[in-house]
């Protein structure tokens, strides 16, 4: 296979997975219910106690822990998941679904379920589904070992050592005093 065909095929698999995947959530979000919200839910719901840590939440939608924190907020704001830190360890903080969070992930659920056999059955057979899964399953086995989702640059360049340290900046300093700093005096 060329450079050109390998290229041409990846971007034909991943623009159909994500037009079809838009195409699928699209009832839902008209509806109110933002994409990332119905996937958090799905992963939820498929656990038998309905709980997982954040962190693994977050990985598992490729967001920094960060970004699924304030996912998270929002979504307990509407009362549809309990964060709880671990008895075991009190660093791991777990997202559980709450009542009104059950129902709403089983009734998305449902609703992402009938706009998948419209969408995706109405193109595909269930054999070629099936091995397009097959495929997708042994790419994502190959790659199983990406854990954490890639994060952004740092902002700026290291600070140069060079360079005097300014940091004392807006250090508050009362009338009539200045802010001096012990110089350095080489050994």
């Amino acid at each position: 296979m060329s450079d050109e065909d390998l290229l041409a095929s990846w971007e034909l698999v991943t623009h159909a997975v994500a037009r079809t995947q838009e195409r699928v959530l699209s009832g839902i979000e008209d509806a109110g219910l933002p994409s990332q919200w119905v996937a958090a839910l799905h992963l939820l719901l498929r656990t038998t106690d309905h709980r997982l840590p954040m962190s693994r939440l977050a990985r598992d939608l490729s967001m920094t822990s960060g970004g699924f924190t304030k996912l998270a907020d929002r979504m307990g704001q509407e009362g549809l998941i309990d964060r709880r830190n671990s008895a075991g360890d009190r660093r791991v903080v777990y997202a559980e679904l709450t009542e009104a969070g059950l129902r709403l992930a089983r009734r998305t659920e449902r609703q992402y379920k009938m706009a998948l056999r419209e969408h995706v059955l109405e193109v595909l057979t269930p054999e070629a589904l099936l091995t397009l899964a097959q495929s997708a399953r042994a790419l994502n086995e190959a790659h199983a070992d990406a854990v954490e989702p890639t994060r952004a640059p740092k902002a700026g360049p290291e600070r140069d050592p060079a360079l005097p340290d300014r940091r004392a900046r807006g250090t508050r300093v009362p009338p009539g005093q200045t802010l001096h700093r012990k110089p350095t005096v080489p050994s």
